[in-house]
């Protein structure tokens, strides 16, 4: 099982001093059946008291408060995960959907398979989804496995190609986007079929790869029979022992890392880098 070592930095830097700045930081995992936290701590400079709570998904906070006039703020968050492999997707244990249909499911994940802020069935996303002509016969499993490799050559990864804030019907209309805009579609096709869907923020660790590591967004479904099951339209089939959980909600709008306000001038820029590498033993 490979221990990741993870640091996460974000530095704003603002055109003139700012006073009053009020945050919330999403950036510390916490242990579930499939990772389990060695240590984890998260820092801010200028220093300020970091005030914890769990927020409605269950995901860790952390809120602060900087009244000093400062025109740097800087945001670390450093970690040891342990991650585990997910258990195998096997067809056979898929339902269909006519399991997704009564109240039970509706139910249990009401609010994973309606709209929210980022999820939207406007027309050109209804004729994205109609456009990948799934096949339903081998179960919800095998027809989510299907989307996910279907939002992957339909969505050409394009760093750049996109904002934070870039409505989903921009995404398919230009068939480029980044991990959030594929995370973000894959999520919008389920919603539609009546799959419970939500979006997981995260980092991943890249083997072999001689860049750094990556802040990540990916998906789960709701499976009848399996519950929660972790999808990759940026990277099909994945391996999930390289990728560390920090946030999961209905879209982005729910897990940013680093959300809050100020008073002062704007913000002039942002710098965010993220390593992550495998331990050795």
């Amino acid at each position: 099982m490979p221990r990741l070592h993870a640091k996460h930095r974000t530095e704003i830097r603002y055109a003139g001093p700012v006073g009053e700045s009020v945050n919330e930081i999403r950036l510390l995992p916490s242990g579930n059946g499939r990772q389990a936290v060695e240590w984890a701590t998260v820092r801010t400079e200028p220093p300020a008291e970091l005030l914890p709570h769990v927020d409605a998904y269950g995901n860790e906070v952390r809120w602060f408060q900087l009244t000093e006039p400062h025109d740097v703020l800087l945001v670390e968050s450093e970690a040891v995960v342990v991650t585990r492999p997910a258990p195998p997707r096997a067809f056979d244990s898929a339902s269909g959907f006519d399991d997704t249909t009564g109240d039970d499911y509706g139910q249990l994940y009401a609010e994973f398979l309606s709209g929210s802020p980022f999820i939207r069935w406007v027309e050109p996303v209804a004729s994205f989804a109609d456009a990948l002509e799934l096949d339903e016969s081998f179960g919800v499993l095998a027809w989510a496995r299907a989307l996910e490799a279907g939002v992957n050559r339909a969505i050409t990864y394009t760093q750049g190609a996109t904002r934070v804030d870039t409505p989903i019907e921009e995404v398919v209309r230009a068939g480029r986007g980044v991990c959030q805009d594929m995370a973000h579609v894959m999520i919008a096709c389920a919603r539609r079929r009546g799959i419970a869907a939500r979006y997981i923020s995260g980092w991943l660790n890249l083997p072999n790869h001689s860049g750094p590591g990556e802040s990540h967004a990916w998906a789960e479904l709701a499976i009848p029979g399996l519950g929660w099951v972790e999808f990759d339209p940026t990277h099909p089939e994945p391996s999930s022992e390289h990728y560390v959980r920090l946030a999961v909600g209905r879209d982005y709008a729910d897990v940013p890392p680093l959300r809050g306000s100020y008073l002062g001038p704007p913000t002039e820029g942002m710098t965010v880098t993220v390593e992550v590498r495998e331990l050795p033993g």
